[in-house]
């Protein structure tokens, strides 16, 4: 009998101590394991996560989305797990699509699936108008540096990544970029992406994305890329 995919959580996690608490709740029965990646929170993120007896790891401060996800892929890459999910802290991923994408793998073992929230128009009423425009526009970038249409969402916090796909990526972003950097190391590497539609939840929760300094982030990193195949 195959044994059963094991499914590593990491939660990338910075002043999310409304949500992260109900986060962790809502997976414990649905994950393998959990990391919290505590990237510099002055609030009780940290004390939260700890309560919940999950592991955490520590920057002393701020080092952006791309920092955590990299700090937890490391520690992922060196464990015995045969995959990540990675969850927002901020309570946008449904518990449901979450169980989805896990059941999902564990039954037929597909390398790589991403929760698109822009693969089912439905859903496109929930996004902020603004959020949503430049979702659009980056996806239709970060498929155009692929050579392909490639994702419906590049923008997506919510990706399973099998440990062996992991294991072949050079990331090297530091923030908010690093969710396009993640698909073009996929698609470098010649793994297919298997989309699930999710919802998309926009609650009152400050984000983290700096529009014109994230965005232009992105955009460096997208036509550099680019050029790299010009």
């Amino acid at each position: 009998m195959e044994k059963e995919r094991k499914v590593l959580a990491i939660i990338p996690s910075y002043n999310v101590e409304r949500t992260i608490g109900n986060v962790l709740d809502g997976i414990k029965y649905i994950v393998d394991g959990v990391i919290v990646v505590n990237d510099g929170s002055y609030d009780r993120t940290r004390q939260i996560a700890e309560d919940k007896k999950v592991k955490i790891l520590d920057h002393s401060k701020n080092m952006g989305l791309g920092f955590a996800l990299r700090t937890g892929f490391k520690e992922a890459i060196d464990s015995d797990f045969d995959a990540v999910i990675t969850i927002d802290g901020d309570g946008q991923h449904g518990i449901e699509d979450i169980a989805n994408i896990v059941k999902i793998y564990k039954e037929k073992g597909i390398p790589v699936i991403i929760g698109s929230r822009l693969k089912n128009k439905e859903e496109w009423k929930n996004f902020p108008k603004a959020r949503l425009l430049g979702n659009l526009i980056m996806t239709f970038l970060t498929n155009l540096a692929c050579g392909r249409k490639v994702t419906t969402d590049s923008q997506s916090g919510l990706r399973l990544i099998e440990r062996e796909v992991l294991k072949k990526m050079e990331l090297k972003s530091k923030r908010m970029e690093i969710s396009s950097e993640i698909i073009l190391e996929i698609h470098r590497n010649k793994f297919p992406i298997f989309e699930v539609p999710i919802k998309a939840i926009y609650k009152e929760e400050k984000s983290n994305y700096r529009v014109i300094l994230d965005s232009l982030r992105i955009l460096f990193l997208i036509i550099s890329r680019i050029f790299q195949k010009a």
